[in-house]
Formats: structure tokens, C-alpha cells, sequence
């Protein structure tokens, strides 16, 4: 694998390790309608997870399907793709920007589902809601023992929902980290290689596994 395709895939897993920590006990301090969207995605993920009968092996399939659903409620796929891709966006045609969001979402939310269920008790604490139109920001911090995590969630409101398409930890931007990466292959390579690249790692997450003989 080349250097700029081990770069990508290392942003890819660090982003899965932020979304996928949106799991544990709530604990709300101040909530508004943005937070509330963000609680009840949270606490209903948090419920499959513990409930025994989806933790059954042969419900594993089923429980991914349904926790993929979750965040395809509460995640705009398709804003954060645009914004990640950055001005290399509006070059592309309705179908070339349709493709490149499906195969950002698979990769996403491969890496979220992945990190959600390694899900061991951790706590949020929602902190403070801003909000400005049809964008808001839910400040959060994640606690695991004696580790404290600080997260911002931004949502933009879209058909009366309000739905993330970025995620901040410790000051640095999920989306921001992204645009990088992805400018620095485009300018390297070209988006043709990037495109490829996702395509590539959205197919083999896509492939069903064969069978052990």
C-alpha cells in the first residue's frame, strides 16, 4: 500500500475511534432540541447493546444492520462527504458526488459500527448547546475511568431533524482532518487515485465474506 493510501486509512480509523465513542451511561446537564436528537440516537444505540438477546452470535448481522440504520438517522452522510472533499466537490457531476458520498458513508459507518460495539460502560455528559439558525453545537465530554474526553457535535437542521456532519475532539475537527488528507492525495496523486482508493476499501467492506471450508 502506498504512503498516501496508509495515511488515509489511518484518518479513516481515527474518525471510526471519535464517532464510536458516543456510547455509554447519559448523564444530561443542559438539553435543548439538538442535544434531546443526539440522546435519543444514543440512548436507543445504548439499548441494543445491552439488551442479551441482540448479544446472541447469530443476531450479530442483524444487530450491525440495525445499528447502521441508528446512524444513518442521526449522521448526514452526504454534508460531511462535501465538506471533507472541499472545493474538489462542486467539480464533480450529480453521479461522481453521489459515489464518492456512498463510499465515504460505507467506510464510516464500517469503522463506527466496528468501534460501537467494543462498547465498555463509558459516560457522557452533555455540557452546553449554541445554536444559530439551523446549525447548533452540542459540547460533550466522554468519561472512562480517569480519562476525560472532550467532543463537539455540530448539526445542521434538515427537515425539521437535526443531524451531525462533523465531529470535534480536543479542537481538532473529524471533517477539517479529512479535507486534509484527502487535498494532500488530490495534490500528490489526483482525485481519480482518491476516488479509487474509497471505491476500493467501499468494495471490500461491501463483499460477503466466503465461507470457512
Amino acid at each position: 500500500m502506498m504512503p498516501q493510501q496508509r495515511m488515509l486509512w489511518n484518518v479513516i480509523l481515527a474518525g471510526g475511534l471519535v464517532v464510536g465513542l458516543v456510547v455509554g451511561e447519559c448523564a444530561p446537564v443542559w438539553a435543548g432540541p439538538p442535544t434531546e436528537t443526539l440522546k435519543k440516537t444514543i440512548d436507543e444505540v445504548i439499548r441494543i447493546l445491552d439488551d442479551p438477546a441482540w448479544k446472541k452470535p447469530e443476531k450479530k448481522q442483524e444487530r450491525r444492520k440495525l445499528l447502521e440504520e441508528l446512524a444513518g438517522q442521526r449522521f448526514n452522510y452526504t454534508e460531511m462527504a462535501k465538506r471533507a472533499l472541499g472545493t474538489e466537490w462542486a467539480k464533480l457531476s450529480p453521479e461522481e458526488q453521489q459515489e464518492f458520498a456512498v463510499n465515504f458513508q460505507t467506510m464510516l459507518v464500517n469503522t463506527y459500527i466496528g468501534r460501537v460495539e467494543n462498547y465498555a460502560g463509558e459516560k457522557v455528559q452533555y455540557l452546553k448547546e449554541t445554536v444559530d439558525g439551523k446549525y447548533a453545537e452540542v459540547r460533550t465530554k466522554i468519561v472512562r475511568g480517569e480519562s476525560v474526553i472532550a467532543i463537539e457535535y455540530r448539526l445542521q437542521k434538515s427537515s425539521e431533524d437535526w443531524r451531525v456532519y462533523d465531529v470535534v475532539v480536543g479542537g481538532t475537527s473529524l471533517i477539517q482532518n479529512y479535507r486534509e488528507q484527502f487535498r494532500r492525495i488530490i495534490r500528490k496523486e489526483s482525485f481519480a487515485a482518491l476516488s479509487e482508493m474509497l471505491r476500493k476499501k467501499s468494495n471490500e467492506i461491501r463483499a460477503p465474506s466466503l465461507p470457512q471450508e
